[in-house]
């Protein structure tokens, strides 16, 4: 006996696939919030990574290393970065093979290693890899530079200042980080004995996202305005490379640094916070006047990760009261750093 099979109406049809459209509604946040927790897993072990590399350094060179190693004065030409210094440390062995130590990152010796991405420095909420093109820096400067420089998404902690000079006496001790400028040379870094206001409440790396148009470089006269690149004439996502050692001026400020300050002057009355997640970003210029340094910023909701000097690695939240979190950027400052939720 045959019998006729009832197909689904019209309705029915439409009920099944309005149902099936809010489950995938409440199922896509859990999804997105799963990934975003491994993202952030991954960028913690990242951080936690430099940080064994930090201190075999230091177990070897007996401090850490400095952030840049400029032989002159303009530190806009500066040599390497302590991410160069590193590369040992972080089982980049091809890299340390590759990279001339004894020159320039900017000679064309080291043309073809700092466009190199490595996976280590970049977090995976915001990227796997990603590079700076610097042609039209050449081209417009009439100078010989790599083509491209690998970037990177973390940065040193300089401090509660933002004056990059290579004469670290000219920032007031109780505001200076744990990295800064140094000459080349055997040391040139602060040393765990240094750090008085304690490892465990220090900071020394935190995030510094690049090369994403949620954090477009900022007008240094104006924060709330992003600056329009002189190049394009549109404005361009901050960024920063592991081996590109140099940064701009006050008339070109375009790019990041692998610094990351807390405060443009930090001295009262008005130190200048530079809050965490800022938009737009700060960019860096090599100037005595403390107007621009690069931000601490992260593509995670709500804070950053950050590592500190002891090796251990915590979320900030981005609600941290603005003077704790000046206090937690510099290494003698003598505050008393209480109630921080890590």
């Amino acid at each position: 006996m045959n019998r006729t099979r009832r197909a689904f109406t019209l309705i029915e049809l439409l009920v099944v696939l309005g149902i099936i459209a809010v489950l995938l509604g409440l199922l896509l946040p859990a999804v997105q919030k799963v990934r975003e927790a491994a993202s952030r897993l991954k960028c913690l072990n990242n951080l936690k990574q430099l940080g064994l590399a930090l201190h075999n350094y230091h177990d070897t060179q007996h401090s850490f290393p400095p952030g840049l190693i400029s032989e002159e004065t303009n530190v806009s030409d500066a040599e390497a970065t302590g991410f160069t210094l590193l590369l040992p440390f972080l089982e980049q062995q091809n890299l340390r093979n590759l990279y001339h130590f004894e020159d320039p990152w900017f000679q064309p010796s080291n043309f073809q290693v700092v466009g190199i991405p490595v996976k280590l420095f970049f977090c995976p909420s915001n990227r796997d890899s990603g590079s700076i093109d610097l042609a039209p820096v050449a081209a417009q400067w009439s100078t010989s530079l790599p083509p491209l420089a690998a970037s990177c998404d973390y940065a040193f902690c300089k401090g509660a200042n933002g004056a990059l000079v290579r004469d670290a006496n000219r920032t007031p001790g109780q505001v200076r980080g744990v990295f800064a400028v140094a000459p080349p040379g055997p040391s040139g870094g602060v040393r765990l004995t240094d750090i008085a206001d304690g490892t465990s409440s220090t900071f020394a790396l935190g995030e510094a996202t690049g090369g994403n148009s949620f954090y477009l470089v900022r007008d240094l006269n104006d924060p709330t305005q992003a600056v329009v690149y002189s190049l394009t004439g549109l404005p361009t996502p901050i960024d920063q490379a592991w081996g590109a050692a140099g940064a701009g001026d006050p008339s070109h400020p375009f790019y990041g640094s692998v610094f990351g300050v807390t405060a443009q002057y930090c001295l009262l009355p008005e130190p200048r916070d530079e809050p965490m997640n800022r938009r737009p970003a700060t960019p860096t210029v090599a100037s005595g006047d403390p107007r621009g340094d690069n931000r601490l910023g992260s593509m995670h909701p709500g804070g950053c990760n950050f590592l500190f000097c002891d090796g251990s690695v915590h979320f900030i939240p981005q609600a941290i009261e603005a003077a704790v979190y000046r206090a937690l950027s510099t290494y003698a400052g003598g505050e008393v750093v209480a109630g921080v939720d890590y």
